[in-house]
């Protein structure tokens, strides 16, 4: 599509949910908040109201509302209705993070001849859809080298490109830790509080971790999960920590809005996922100078330097974690020398900064393009 105007560039944002969902969120969120607006007008395409589309909203950022359905029941209207908002809006360049809105912006932009880049946060394959989408996108972003496996036959394109997300350090630093936290939770000053942060479902490995603690017989050791879940898993880890009897060391704090003030408060963050992109706790908790215990998936590797700012273990390898975790506990020093490491290393690879200058070089290079690898001309 050629430009004809000057002007920032339009770019049609969407997301899969008007509410914060996750770190896929926030990262759009600071990518949005940390866009060079003299360049590029940002457009949202939410599906509903809610937390994220108002945050956005506050950004001084144009919010739209459209719920294009699902993939599997093919939504024609959706199209035709993409195709028309995209003309009225005048837009240049389509930036989708979900396989559903990726489909249907994917087909309206062909329509229109306008350039769409696919952001992919996960590592979960989808055979057909992977090809297909990856077929309607210009590029895919991909949050981290380990997800280049997923799509085998486009490494040897430049269709690829592996953008890390990145950390807004001026947040997290004029966040304080909350003293009134420990004394909260019956915390003392002494106890040892390994922290684990993200949604409470199997596959981010909790049962692992709560297994872990009954082979620490100290009650100076207690375990934070942080995030809510369904009843029946968690009723199910209730029941393991009673099994093993741990229960009054695992504090189950559901869902909250304060991570930054926990993560403060924690000596150690501890990964067990099974299955991960590229996680934002783990950045934000090197930030503030937390070590870090994780599984080898995804992106962990690349954000963790294994020895030198934490620890990498095999999945499902309960001995591994217990030892990493105990290394840490039995030694103050290394978990503050891990801690500076990590920090630097957060500060050196993993700003909001980075993120968003590189993304935005990308975008100068496929509409500064008169022809871009999927056949979309500019």
């Amino acid at each position: 599509m050629s430009r004809a105007a000057k002007g920032p560039y339009n770019i049609l944002y969407t997301t899969s949910y008007g509410y914060m969902k996750g770190g896929g969120q926030w990262s759009l969120y600071y990518l949005l908040k940390h866009l060079n607006r003299d360049v590029f007008h940002p457009i949202l395409l939410c599906p509903e109201e809610g937390e994220f589309a108002e945050k956005v909203s506050r950004l001084g950022v144009d919010v739209l509302f459209m719920n294009t359905g699902r993939i599997r029941h093919l939504n024609l209207l959706s199209i035709w209705k993409l195709v028309a908002r995209m003309k009225t809006l005048g837009i240049h360049l389509v930036h989708t993070d979900s396989p559903t809105q990726t489909f249907y912006a994917g087909i309206a932009a062909r329509i229109l001849r306008i350039p769409l880049i696919w952001h992919i946060r996960t590592n979960e394959k989808e055979w057909l859809w992977d090809r297909i989408l990856a077929f309607l996108s210009t590029r895919l972003i991909l949050v981290a080298n380990a997800i280049t496996q997923r799509f085998p036959w486009l490494r040897r394109t430049n269709k690829l490109i592996v953008v890390h997300n990145g950390i807004e350090f001026s947040r997290l630093d004029t966040i304080s830790s909350a003293v009134e936290l420990r004394k909260a939770f019956s915390l003392s000053k002494e106890t040892i509080l390994l922290g684990c942060v993200g949604r409470i479902e199997p596959r981010k490995g909790q049962e692992s971790l709560i297994s872990a603690l009954k082979y620490f017989r100290t009650n100076n050791v207690k375990l934070l999960l942080v995030g809510h879940g369904e009843k029946a898993y968690l009723k199910r880890l209730h029941g393991l920590c009673s099994e093993f009897g741990v229960s009054d060391r695992v504090i189950f704090t559901g869902h909250r809005e304060d991570i930054p003030i926990l993560l403060k408060e924690m000596d150690v963050l501890v990964f067990p996922t099974t299955t991960e992109g590229f996680s934002r706790v783990i950045l934000e908790s090197m930030a503030v100078g937390l070590p870090v215990v994780a599984t080898d998936v995804g992106g962990n590797s690349e954000a963790v330097a294994h020895g030198t700012t934490g620890y990498i273990v095999p999945v499902d390898d309960a001995k591994a974690l217990t030892d990493k975790i105990r290394e840490l506990i039995k030694d103050e020093e290394k978990r503050k020398d891990m801690g500076a490491a990590g920090r630097a290393r957060v500060m050196e690879m993993f700003t909001i900064q980075q993120n968003v200058a590189r993304i935005e070089k990308l975008y100068h290079e496929i509409l500064h393009s008169s022809v871009n690898t999927g056949g979309v001309i500019h």
